[in-house]
């Protein structure tokens, strides 16, 4: 993950500070598992997450009850998770810049901001974690 952005500002202790690598593994049945590492109450944390296809080609949808669209971007080897979930009775939508490599492009950066312009999500509540190869506690 390259970047993060949601509708609503996130509070500090929330905001990920470090990005760690996730691996999308495309199951035969077209949907996907997503393995990812974060670190959360001074712990690594690693989680799986099975999305599934939907009707539209663009969207998934995981046991949360999270609908996930991935857009392409024109650069390459990136692309942008959109998440909209309900939480305590809200709507929470965060879009995830996301990259196979940890290097870092301008391009990139600046074809998400105009996908959060598009969505309304403000540019002060973007949050660029320090990417890093490993979760260790």
């Amino acid at each position: 993950m390259k970047a993060l952005a949601a509708n609503k500002q996130m509070p500090e202790t929330m905001k990920p500070k470090k990005s760690f690598p996730m691996t999308v593994t495309a199951l035969g049945d077209g949907n996907y598992e997503v393995q990812l590492s974060f670190f959360f109450k001074n712990k690594c944390q690693e989680k799986t997450i099975e999305i599934q296809r939907t009707k539209d080609p663009k969207k998934f949808k995981t046991s949360q009850n999270m609908i996930v669209t991935m857009e392409e971007m024109s650069v390459k080897d990136h692309l942008i998770f959109y998440v909209e979930h309900q939480m305590f009775g809200m709507t929470v939508r965060i879009a995830k810049l996301m990259a196979r490599s940890p290097e870092e492009n301008p391009q990139a950066l600046q074809e998400f901001k105009k996908f959060m312009k598009s969505k309304r999500l403000p540019v002060e509540y973007m949050v660029v974690p320090q990417q890093s190869k490993k979760c260790v506690s």
